[in-house]
């Protein structure tokens, strides 16, 4: 029986941050500049949508050993309801090998191929991926541990 480990998520945006502050200090300026005195920016941004981090997520990647040695992805999106309930679209969006005698250098290089093979292909569906974390934390793990 092959056997699954978590190993990290990635969360999934319906736009880019700046695109997304962008449009809500357009609809700001916008609506301000129609009203005798200004609105309280706050409220505005409130009524706009809130922070773009957690309020405009539609989905996220999950990744996971699968077996001895692959490195695989669950792919989680929302449904078009009222409830935002997240649905999984896919259970191995990415398949990367790897061998468990690789370099822990070699092994951050598995994963960010990994994580670039799904960001491909979610651009293709005009969605953003927050990769921050992930960049400031693949090069320090020691993988060669995790993947046991």
């Amino acid at each position: 029986m092959l056997t699954t480990k978590y190993l990290f998520e990635i969360h999934v945006y319906r736009l880019k941050e700046t695109d997304y502050y962008n449009a809500m200090n357009e609809y700001i300026d916008k609506t301000n500049s129609n009203m005798p005195t200004p609105m309280d920016t706050g409220f505005l941004r409130n009524q706009y949508g809130g922070n773009w981090q957690y309020n405009e997520i539609i989905g996220f990647l999950k990744f996971y050993q699968y077996g001895a040695n692959q490195i695989r992805c669950e792919y989680w999106e929302t449904d078009s309801s009222r409830k935002k309930q997240f649905i999984q679209k896919s259970d191995s969006y990415c398949r990367e090998p790897f061998s468990k005698s690789d370099t822990n250098v070699n092994l951050a290089k598995t994963m960010k191929n990994a994580v670039d093979h799904c960001e491909v292909i979610l651009k293709k569906k005009n969605r953003h991926i927050d990769k921050e974390l992930f960049n400031n934390t693949v090069d320090h793990v020691a993988w060669r541990d995790v993947l046991i």
